[in-house]
């Protein structure tokens, strides 16, 4: 069977289906019902004729339409709490456009408990959210993330104006890595299980859970001050509307590995189980070890490789919610439970390093062979004490597990021929509970209490990476590779992560539209790692090897008891440390309007920040040296909006915020999470770099949802952090130093449009410059240079078509295409330039269709061009730019239903 992608096939099928959806358009009456004041939709409003049965109900964005033949009607709408509204002499023909707004009636409130909070899932009602907002912010619905077949908090992220991933999950925000940006869970800050990364890997969040995706670009000081790119809020599900019962199911599967042969190191059990190791070889002292190795198998796995044929992949989501009455008051109770799995295969994958002359001092070609799991669940208890007060309370938990098992073949610096079979596991694990409340009280609601407190637990554990290294003949025949100890062995490390919070604020309204606000926050954040390496002196060995992949007739436990191999464990102290942060701040913020159109929000917030880290420096006792970084800092802003009328406003953002360095990056002591990976040494010098951040916006929103938003930003980075490079004894190590200053600026832009009936555009552009001046220190081979990650340009574009046939059955069409723009991958040294990742296109496809207001299917083809990832580096010496990696992840499909009880 020939599994080539044919992108002009697939344009062509997609381009018949769109076109075979287009029934003739019926006569109807369609709309939106809204709240006068807010602007809000009202989700459940009923649109009746009167005298008739007939009628629809709005949906999830206040949008509604009835289907009815060409005459004159008399139409009612209904919403509880909202006085009605009726409608005489109603003419229809054709298609006819009609919005209904809604004054609440005091009466009747009176009487009816309120208790639902915004439901803000749809992109109308973010959009409106998105208008009146205090600050510039930028958001992501569940809806339009479903309509779009985004799965995942990390896709979802990548269509917003000025953002990117990097490497590893890392996020990239207007040019300014990972440590210039925070996210946050329902408004509370959340650990992150990679040591490398202050931000937690956002593909742990599936789209199942959340209601939507928050990013603000600018400062607010009731937010912890560490970030000058995005404050990204991640904000889960509630049961704000109906009681539903849900199931949903997936499978598919990427084109070049789906009935593919592939292979994969003996594993203990499956991706649910986490591998582990006999914890009394752990505990005991190292001669003791050595002689406990020989009568015991303290592994649970071997070094031998199967061959399989890759299945299709499934997912599935049960969803339930629902609101009990106790007394006046309303109980809402939801839950959610996820599970997918996924296959990677890349053949013909290669990477090399060169000298400065441009020659390869190393050249590999690998193939590779991905296992993946994911599981999330969410529940949610709302209560409401009061009319108005309310508590919630969250649980959250994620389980991300990979396994790789990776065959590379090629040559080494010093010329050896070798052969590779590497096997790698990674589980990241999220554990979170959030506890938040909000009061009202005084007369006329003046008064405002809100609270919050969360406590997390990470982890990130890589159990038994194994590799096994083979050395190349002049006749071609293979023997174990000898030269190093760490040719043959295993690793085991693990990295905790505990972190909690706490806070409140109190708002006093002088008027409707004006208040001051005064809080306080709290966060106590500690991590513990360690890591344990297993090298194998394999040197008695001469085994005939004929096939790599079997591997029991030698590296066994019998070879272990008769001394044929020694087994050493080695738990080097500067591969322990303990590290942690305590915050404590306080703000005073205010929002007043000195006119009736110009917002003032002036805020100023103080930061004492307590920052330690118990390491070892090489030959050291664990534990015995201690870094602390004690900073106290005020952290003003002030953003302003212009609201010229309705539909157009102006605004302006200033604001001076911190970067603080990792607790890896602030200890002089040499650090590698495992073996392969970077060498990096602390800097006991490394001290806080300041930001100040400068932002002027323009934004237009129609009625009808067409906006329009031009943004220009400019952000003057004193003392930045940067990773610089030095050589010792011919290999790189990484280290951080302070640069003198950098800077990031850039113009975004970003537009929804309604071209015809049901046929939206939606597109973003972002234009950047970034610049930082390195240390005179270091091996990097440019002074001056663009901030790595940065794309100078990124480019979204969604085209969707989602018409309604009838009160509930609805197509859905979505075409989404990216460019992420040629940036730095890693920085050149020794008179090399720099590496850089090549311009990245990608376009998927999304349909879906609900059959009725129960069932309803989805399709979609992700990476339709199907191209390959490039890396170039520049070799000024000669002149050449030369290709030095090169994969190809390859497209994948998708097919899914949901039914709803």
């Amino acid at each position: 069977m020939n599994m080539k992608l044919n992108s002009g096939k697939i344009f062509f099928l997609i381009l018949l289906l769109a076109i075979s959806a287009m029934p003739a358009m019926a006569d109807n009456i369609k709309g939106a019902v809204t709240d006068k004041q807010t602007k809000e939709p009202l989700t459940g409003a009923t649109i009746q004729i009167s005298g008739t049965s007939r009628g629809a109900v709005a949906d999830i964005d206040g949008n509604y339409i009835l289907e009815i033949p060409n005459g004159t009607y008399t139409l009612t709408v209904k919403y509880i709490g909202y006085k009605d509204i009726t409608r005489n002499a109603v003419k229809v023909n054709g298609e006819t456009l009609l919005d209904f707004e809604m004054d609440s009636d005091a009466q009747t409130l009176s009487e009816v408990q309120v208790t639902a909070k915004k439901n803000l899932e749809g992109e109308r009602a973010l959009q409106m959210e998105r208008q009146k907002a205090t600050l510039a912010i930028e958001n992501l619905g569940s809806k339009e993330m479903g309509i779009k077949g985004i799965g995942n908090v990390e896709e979802g992220v990548k269509k917003i104006t000025g953002i990117s991933i990097a490497n590893a999950g890392q996020l990239i925000v207007r040019g300014l890595g990972d440590r210039y940006s925070a996210t946050t869970l329902n408004g509370l800050p959340i650990a992150s299980p990679n040591p490398d990364n202050k931000l937690i890997p956002l593909d742990l969040f599936p789209s199942s859970t959340v209601q939507n995706i928050t990013v603000s670009k600018v400062y607010d000081a009731g937010s912890f001050a560490d970030y000058s790119a995005a404050h990204i809020d991640i904000n889960t599900k509630e049961n704000v509307t109906s009681d539903f019962f849900n199931l949903s199911f997936n499978t598919g599967g990427k084109f070049n590995t789906l009935g593919k042969e592939c292979y994969r190191m003996d594993r203990d059990g499956s991706l649910f189980n986490t591998p582990s190791i006999d914890r009394a070889a752990l505990d005991m002292s190292r001669t003791e070890f050595n002689e406990y190795v020989k009568t015991k198998n303290i592994f649970n796995t071997s070094f031998a490789v199967s061959k399989k044929t890759s299945l299709p992949e499934l997912g599935g989501n049960i969803g339930i919610g629902k609101n009990f009455g106790i007394g006046n008051q309303t109980l809402s109770v939801l839950a959610s439970i996820s599970a997918s799995n996924g296959h990677q295969t890349m053949n013909d994958a290669f990477y090399k390093t060169l000298e400065a002359s441009g020659n390869a001092l190393d050249s590999f070609g690998y193939d590779s062979y991905t296992d993946e799991l994911k599981l999330a669940a969410l529940g949610y208890l709302g209560y409401t004490l009061r009319k108005h007060d309310r508590i919630g309370y969250t649980f959250f938990y994620a389980r991300n597990a990979s396994d790789t098992y990776q065959r590379r073949e090629g040559k080494d610096s010093e010329g050896y021929e070798l052969t590779g079979s590497n096997n790698a596991t990674h589980i990241y694990t999220l554990w979170n509970h959030q506890l938040n409340g909000q009061h009202n009280f005084g007369g006329q609601e003046q008064w405002e209490l809100t609270w919050g407190a969360s406590y997390s637990k990470t982890s990130s554990e890589e159990p038994d990476r194994r590799q096994v290294m083979y050395i190349k003949n002049s006749q071609g025949g293979l023997s174990l590779f000898t030269l190093n100890q760490q040719e043959t062995a295993r690793y085991f490390g693990e990295l905790d992560e505990e972190e909690w919070n706490a806070g409140f604020g109190l708002k006093w309204k002088w008027n409707e539209r004006n208040f001051i606000k005064a809080g306080f926050n709290y966060k106590d954040k500690n991590r513990d790692y360690a890591g344990t390496r297993f090298y194998y002196d394999v040197r008695k060995l001469k085994p005939t090897i004929d096939n790599i992949y079997d591997t029991d007739g030698f590296l066994n436990q019998e070879n272990i008891a008769n001394g044929s191999i020694t087994v050493g464990r080695y738990m080097y102290p500067y591969e322990t440390y303990q590290a942690g942060n305590d915050i404590y701040a306080g703000y005073l913020l205010t929002d007043f309007y000195p006119t009736e159109s110009i917002l003032v929000n002036l805020g100023v917030r103080y930061e004492i920040s307590k920052q330690w880290v118990k390491y070892a420096t090489d030959g050291g006792e664990k534990y015995s040296k201690r870094r602390n970084l004690d900073k106290n800092d005020f952290f003003p802003t002030l953003n302003l909006k212009y609201a010229v009328n309705e539909e157009n406003s102006l605004r302006f953002s200033v604001s001076r915020t911190v970067t603080r360095p990792s607790f890896i990056e602030m200890a002089p002591f040499l650090y590698q999470e495992s073996y392969g990976s970077a060498q990096i040494r602390g800097n006991a010098e490394l001290e806080n770099g300041y930001n100040f951040n400068f932002d002027l916006r323009y934004e237009l929103f129609k009625k009808n949802g067409d906006m329009l938003s031009v943004t220009g930003y400019f952000k003057y980075l004193d003392k930045p952090i940067e990773r610089t490079q030095m050589l010792n004894g011919g290999s790189t190590i990484h280290s951080f130093n302070n640069a003198d200053n950098g800077m990031a600026g850039g113009v975004e832009v970003e537009i929804r449009k309604e071209l015809v009936r049901d046929l939206r555009l939606g597109a973003n552009v972002s234009y950047m410059y970034t610049n930082v001046k390195l240390p005179e220190s270091g091996a990097y081979t440019n002074k001056e240079r663009s901030l790595q990650g940065a794309s100078p340009i990124l480019v979204n574009a969604d085209l969707t078509y989602s018409p309604r046939f009838g009160e509930i059955r609805q197509l859905n069409l979505a075409l989404l295409y990216n460019l992420q723009g040629s940036r730095i991958h890693s920085v050149g040294i020794s008179g090399l330039g720099d590496v850089k990742q090549q311009a990245v296109h990608t376009l998927n496809f999304n349909a879906g269709y609900n059959f009725n207001k129960h069932f309803s299917m989805k399709f979609q083809v992700n990476d339709l061009l199907n191209r390959a990832v490039v890396f170039k580096q520049e070799v000024p010496k000669t002149g050449q730019t030369v290709e030095v990696e090169r994969y190809k992840k390859g497209a994948n499909f998708e097919i899914g239903a949901s039914y709803n009880f």
